[in-house]
C-alpha cells in the first residue's frame, strides 16, 4: 500500500528550512533538529512476519541530470552522488538578482572552504547567450574558484525542466516582465548525500546564505559524521 504526501513547498518564492527555524547557535550539534525533506514523497505501509505494519517513507530525490561544465567536462548526478551540494539557477546577462545570488554564493563558497566534500551547481536559463566560452569569461570577470563550483550548461528545455521539476524553483521566460528576459527563482538548494532536498534559502539574504552553511555544517556533522 502506498500513500503520497506532498512536504514544504512549490515554486519557490518563500523559504524552506531556513534561518528562523534553528535553535543552534555557532555550529553546535547538541540541540540538533533534523532539516525537513523537501517534496513529494512516498510512504510505503510494510508488514513484517509478525503482522506487525510501520510505515517506510521514501523521500524526494532529484532526477539523474546531466550537464557539461565551463570546461567542456560532463558532469551527471553521479558526480555528486554521496557529496553534500547546493544548486542554483541564473545567466550572465542577469541585471538584477543574479550578480547579488553569485556574491553571496562566493561568500558561501569561502565560509565553507573546509569542506572537502562540498560542491555548487550553478545552471544557466540561457544557453543560447551563455557558451561555454561566454561562461569562462563571466568565471574570470568574476574571479569565480571553481575549485567545486561548476557553471552548467545544456538546452533550454532540460535545464528548466531540471529547475522546475527537479528543484522545485520557478523560472519564466517573459522579455517584456523581467530585465534579461527570464523571471527566476533567486533560492539556493540544499541536497544531501542522497540527492533529498533539505533546504532552500534566498540568495541574495546575507542572513539566509549565513543559514545554509551553517545547516550545510550541520548536516553532515550529525547526520553523516
Amino acid at each position: 500500500m502506498k500513500q503520497i504526501f506532498y512536504v514544504g513547498c512549490l515554486l519557490i518564492f518563500a523559504s524552506c528550512g531556513s534561518s528562523g527555524d534553528s535553535e543552534t547557535t555557532e555550529g553546535s550539534s547538541d540541540n540538533y533538529k533534523p532539516l525537513p525533506y523537501l517534496g513529494f514523497h512516498d510512504v510505503d505501509i510494510v508488514t513484517d512476519e509478525n503482522g506487525n505494519q510501520r510505515m517506510d517513507s521514501v523521500y524526494y530525490q532529484v532526477p539523474d541530470f546531466e550537464f557539461l561544465n565551463q570546461d567542456s567536462v560532463t558532469i551527471t548526478n553521479k558526480d555528486v552522488d554521496g557529496h553534500v551540494y547546493v544548486a542554483n539557477f541564473f545567466f550572465t546577462s542577469c541585471p538584477h538578482i543574479c550578480p547579488s545570488m553569485m556574491e553571496h554564493m562566493k561568500r558561501l563558497q569561502e565560509n565553507t572552504s573546509d569542506i572537502e566534500e562540498l560542491v555548487i551547481l550553478s545552471h544557466t536559463i540561457d544557453p543560447e547567450r551563455d557558451s561555454l566560452a561566454k561562461l569562462r569569461e563571466y568565471i574570470k570577470e568574476r574571479e569565480i574558484d571553481t575549485r567545486n563550483w561548476h557553471l552548467l550548461y545544456n538546452e533550454r528545455e532540460y535545464t528548466h525542466y531540471m529547475g522546475i521539476e527537479g528543484y522545485m524553483l520557478s523560472i519564466v521566460e517573459s522579455e517584456e516582465e523581467a530585465d534579461g528576459g527570464f523571471l527566476h527563482s533567486e533560492y539556493f538548494v540544499l541536497v544531501d548525500r542522497d540527492r533529498h532536498i533539505r533546504g532552500m534559502y534566498n540568495g541574495t539574504v546575507t542572513e539566509e546564505v549565513d543559514q545554509m552553511a551553517e545547516d550545510i555544517r550541520l548536516l553532515i556533522e550529525n547526520e553523516y559524521d
